[in-house]
């Protein structure tokens, strides 16, 4: 069975990789040159038998193959990571452990890239992240903080918002520089758009986008279609088209300068990302900081 696994250092260069769209900013974190994580990578895809970086397209892009082995790659080393750390801290006689719930995209774009700031403030607590690829995060399946998308009027509540969503077009600074700003809705009508084609009622497409501008847009002839936002974000940064934004998702990538707005013309949204906490919480004060900490975060996340 274990000649059938990959080392797990390659594992770790992997996910740097496609953290970073860069195999030299993946080589400044696991402090190794640049020839050394390409040769690395190039084991690991004649390892597993497929291709998993699309080296096409700039920045570096995962193949489909790509997609779903980083998919797994997070959640096992997640899991791994998680395990270990209880394991320690129950060998210390502690449980100062929090558990949060929440979609993929909520914690691979908006917590993941937090967390490290939480753990560095407060090293003593263990933050165990449970992210569901589909299916509505909630405190059911035994977390401390769950996230969820959406209005805030569930059953299984009470749920506090935490941030409101705003959605805007937007697109690669290369992309920007040849075509130039859309001016009004009919020049965005025009451009090439990007889709997330999901079945998910609270996903709001670019037909709602044009829908609550006042706007019907039928040209969609040269457009692109996605099955996830991850591979619609993938190719809104080499630069093929707009793609609709969401602020928990891109506000990182505009303030990093990967992406920017294509038009002035956002969207507020009623919905947003609500907390749902199980109370009472813990009297060491390990929830407690945590869910200061996610409030503090999200009044600090760009809005458009």
């Amino acid at each position: 069975m274990w000649n059938q696994i990959p080392s797990l250092q390659s594992l770790k260069l992997f996910d740097a990789v496609v953290r970073h769209h860069s195999m030299t900013r993946a080589a400044k974190e696991m402090a190794i040159s640049q020839s050394a994580v390409s040769q690395m990578i190039r084991q690991l895809e004649d390892f597993v038998g497929v291709s998993l970086l699309d080296r096409s397209t700039r920045p570096m892009g995962l193949t489909e193959a790509g997609h779903e082995f980083h998919r797994t790659v997070i959640e096992t080393l997640g899991r791994l990571a998680s395990t270990v750390e209880d394991m320690r801290k129950a060998g210390n006689g502690q449980n100062n452990v929090v558990t949060v719930s929440c979609n993929l995209g909520c914690a691979t774009y908006w917590l993941m890239p937090r967390l490290n700031y939480f753990s560095a403030a407060h090293p003593e607590i263990s933050v165990h992240v449970m992210a569901a690829y589909q299916g509505a995060a909630g405190l059911h399946d035994g977390s401390d903080i769950a996230l969820r998308y959406g209005d805030g009027k569930w059953p299984d509540g009470p749920w506090e918002l935490l941030l409101k969503e705003t959605i805007v077009p937007i697109c690669s600074p290369d992309y920007l520089e040849r075509h130039g700003l859309a001016k009004n809705l009919e020049d965005l009508s025009s451009r090439r758009l990007i889709h997330v084609a999901v079945q998910d009622p609270e996903w709001l497409g670019w037909e709602s986008y044009f829908k609550a501008l006042g706007r019907r847009r039928s040209r969609e002839a040269c457009d692109l279609r996605f099955g996830n936002y991850v591979q619609a974000v993938q190719s809104a940064l080499t630069g093929d088209g707009i793609m609709l934004g969401w602020r928990s998702v891109v506000a990182d990538h505009i303030a990093a300068g990967q992406l920017t707005p294509a038009c002035q013309m956002p969207v507020h949204l009623d919905s947003g990302y609500y907390v749902n906490v199980h109370y009472p919480l813990d009297d060491d004060g390990g929830k407690a900081q945590f869910l200061s900490w996610l409030k503090a975060e999200a009044s600090k996340t760009p809005d458009f």
